[in-house]
């Protein structure tokens, strides 16, 4: 990804001005996918950020009902 121009408050702004990174911008990106999963966690809406904690935390709840269980095999 190139920056080409910036936009802020009714100004354009070229990139060398500002000293953006695209190091700066993956880490931007990365707060916001890291919002978006946990939003998503907190309602229970299923988005594909959050799709890997959910079925982990769907196998833990499995995995403990489960083991609670007083059941035995022959």
């Amino acid at each position: 990804m190139h920056v080409k121009k910036v936009y802020e408050d009714g100004a354009i702004f070229n990139p060398e001005i500002l000293d953006i990174t695209p190091a700066d911008i993956l880490k931007i990106f990365q707060g916001s996918i890291n919002n978006m999963a946990s939003i998503s966690l907190a309602t229970g809406y299923l988005t594909k950020p959050a799709a890997p904690h959910m079925i982990t935390n769907a196998f833990k709840n499995l995995a403990a009902v489960t083991f609670d269980a007083d059941y035995s095999f022959k």
